[in-house]
């Protein structure tokens, strides 16, 4: 599942770009960059004095590659994905369609599970005292995490990684220290998001069915359930980069370009490592085998020497 893409393309200032010849054609003023497009994984569009050939949009259609574009802020504001390309897209819908609220309930058991579990791992690398509470609390989801454990994790974990003070719900304007996490934080979710996306069309599932998620207004649904273990290799990196003092409160580009190496991240599942845009293509291809089956996902563990969300595999190119 288009193994070859690797290159995440981070776009901060003035250029055209076009097709020549199967590569990715980047033009600023007298200078000129060819990339082949089987390279690029996703381009990330910064600039709003970029501009775009129809040829070559069809061409990232055809390739799987991601392309966001960002607002204002420099926050990601949109993403533009092709048509599911997979060769068994409707059988592979039907069975998406037919999935059980049992198995449902069983997935999501699942992906809870392993959510709270990497909170408390990352919590035990910091020395945090909260890690026996949350410890416990992965321990305890139920079917479909009836008790809300999610909620009660969430809850501990943000206070004892980030101070007290802190909410998921402060903006920059409320709180410039609050806001540039939350931010940041938002800035590495999206990337990973897209990620999750396309190897969910690439795999034949539709996105927007939801295993809990189920937002009608939502095209992404599937995807806000998958990413849900991944955020922990998000949360670490801005808490790396905020310790370091380096958390610019506007979020710099310097602090942009970092939180977009995420897809290049070391992580762990079972006993094999990837770079984080591989993983998610292993938890898809899990999630594919488990439909309608009792069969486990395949999601990552966090490790505090090795799959930590600081360990780069690929280097994103700023061009």
């Amino acid at each position: 599942m288009f193994d070859t893409a690797f290159r995440t393309l981070f776009l901060s200032t003035p250029a055209k770009l076009s097709l020549a010849d199967k590569h990715l054609c980047i033009t600023k003023e007298s200078d000129e960059i060819k990339i082949p497009l089987s390279d690029i994984l996703c381009i990330i569009l910064e600039s709003h004095q970029i501009t775009l050939t129809n040829a070559l949009i069809n061409a990232l259609a055809l390739n799987k590659i991601i392309v966001y574009t960002c607002d204002s802020s420099h926050l990601p504001s949109g993403i533009f994905m092709p048509f599911l390309g997979h060769y068994k897209s409707s059988r592979v819908l039907e069975t998406q369609l037919k999935t059980s609220k049992q198995q449902k309930s069983i997935l999501w058991q699942q992906i809870i599970k392993a959510k709270i579990d990497n909170q408390a791992r990352f919590l035990a690398m910091l020395n945090k005292a909260e890690v026996s509470t949350l410890q416990s609390l992965a321990k305890s989801v139920y079917l479909g995490d009836s008790s809300n454990n999610e909620a009660k994790a969430a809850a501990i974990y943000f206070k004892a990684l980030f101070g007290r003070d802190f909410s998921r719900k402060t903006q920059i304007f409320e709180d410039k220290n609050i806001g540039v996490i939350n931010a940041a934080l938002n800035y590495g979710y999206a990337i990973v998001r897209g990620a999750i996306v396309r190897s969910l069309c690439a795999s034949g599932l539709n996105p927007a069915l939801g295993i809990f998620h189920a937002n009608q207004f939502n095209p992404f649904n599937l995807a806000d359930d998958l990413i849900e273990p991944y955020r922990i290799f998000v949360d670490s990196l801005v808490e790396k980069i905020r310790k370091l003092g380096e958390l610019d409160e506007n979020l710099s580009l310097e602090n942009r370009l970092e939180l977009a190496e995420i897809l290049s991240t070391q992580v762990c599942i079972g006993e094999k490592y990837y770079p984080l845009y591989r993983a998610v293509i292993a938890s898809v291809q899990s999630l594919l085998n488990a439909i309608g089956k009792n069969v486990a996902l395949a999601l990552p563990c966090f490790e505090k020497d090795k799959s930590n969300g600081r360990e780069i595999y690929e280097s994103a190119s700023d061009v």
